[in-house]
């Protein structure tokens, strides 16, 4: 019997791991809500669910290892997003216009969003002038505002820059739209995503696991980096069963690939606000229902009016 720690086990991710790992009658789980850790030898396996969580404990061990990957320091460049961006404009894989000083500023609408990734997570749509003049927070950056619909995302194995297995989805409709939790996710084939990503990967020599994110801008005619996410993504159950490599290779876990195509969260369309049901509603129909935490959970944290953004 293995012996696993989930680290931010308050996470999504953490459940959706659970109901894996359950099933095999080999692991013994123990929760843990904070990042903190501290070197101890009694667990087998230590699962960091964010990436607050993931750096606190590459730091305090200076390795990570899950299954056959190892996480690679040099995917910590992610957390710096102007760093990563100017990784990304290096190897000619498009992004957006981005700015640091709102004095540059001088169209709208933009997006902003955090400096880094293992900070509290500011973001939002900036339509004005007078918009802008209310952020005060220093720790953001802005975008030009791709306004398509739907986020396109990568996720992936890999081991010293080359990806070993790799998934791609959309994200039809997000909570809160302009970049959430995904409510309705469906599975997505363009080479382009797959040769931007791996392109990335090569440049940082990124090992482990991690998330790319595109948006698809109309003028380019192109999708457009957005950032990557060096931690476990919340909808990663879409990807464990369209692609079991990823839970052979994580967890040795084998399992039949499923052929799923589309996906809806009911716990997250639980959470949502009403004038969005109307919208998930048509998604309802042959899609497969997931959810990243029981109903009852979901429901209570509804009726205490705790909507996850």
């Amino acid at each position: 019997m293995e012996t696993v720690l989930f680290l931010q086990s308050n996470k999504e991710q953490s459940y959706t791991f659970a109901k894996f790992l359950n099933k095999t009658k080999r692991h013994e789980l123990y929760y843990d809500k904070t990042s903190k850790y501290e070197k101890n030898k009694q667990f087998d396996i230590v699962i960091p669910c964010g990436a607050v969580s993931t750096s606190v404990y590459f730091m305090a061990n200076d390795s990570l290892k899950i299954g056959q990957l190892n996480f690679s320091e040099n995917n910590f460049i992610t957390y710096d997003k102007i760093k990563t961006l100017g990784v990304v404009d290096s190897i000619g894989v498009p992004i957006p216009r981005t700015y640091t000083r709102k004095e540059d500023l001088d169209f709208f609408p933009l997006f902003y969003k955090s400096l880094r990734e293992d900070t509290y997570r500011e973001r939002g749509i900036v339509n004005s002038a007078e918009e802008l003049k209310k952020i005060k927070s220093k720790t953001v950056f802005y975008q030009e505002f791709i306004a398509t619909v739907g986020t396109y995302s990568v996720g992936y194995l890999a081991d010293k820059g080359k990806i070993i297995t790799a998934f791609a989805q959309k994200e039809v409709i997000s909570v809160p739209y302009h970049g959430g939790s995904a409510v309705v996710l469906e599975r997505w084939e363009d080479p382009r995503l797959f040769e931007y990503t791996q392109r990335i990967v090569e440049k940082i020599g990124y090992s482990g696991w991690g998330l790319a994110e595109y948006k698809y801008c109309n003028k380019r005619d192109d999708f457009v980096f957005m950032e990557i996410n060096a931690k476990f993504w919340a909808s990663i159950e879409f990807t464990f069963l369209n692609n079991p490599e990823f839970l052979k290779l994580l967890f040795n876990i084998d399992q039949k690939p499923k052929d799923i195509k589309k996906a809806v969260f009911i716990n997250r369309i639980i959470q949502s606000d009403f004038k969005v049901w109307a919208k998930i509603f048509p998604h309802l129909w042959r899609s497969k229902w997931l959810k990243t935490e029981p109903i009852t959970h979901a429901i209570k944290e509804r009726l205490q009016n705790k909507r996850k953004n």
